[in-house]
């Protein structure tokens, strides 16, 4: 998620959206998905954290 934020800018709506198809496409995979959610329900859920912890607003 870091290197798509340096890519697209702090934009959400894209960030989130390029990361569930690249998990969609392979090319990124989770350890595991016990509750079932979505590629796009977890970039959301690891944008939030992100957001949350600061290391958004850092990157350029």
């Amino acid at each position: 998620m870091r290197e798509l934020v340096r890519r697209f800018g702090i934009n959400e709506e894209h960030v989130v959206r390029e990361y569930a198809a690249a998990e969609e496409r392979g090319e990124l995979e989770r350890k595991s998905n016990s509750h079932g959610i979505t590629a796009e329900q977890y970039a959301r859920a690891l944008w939030s954290d992100a957001v949350k912890k600061g290391w958004i607003r850092g990157i350029q």
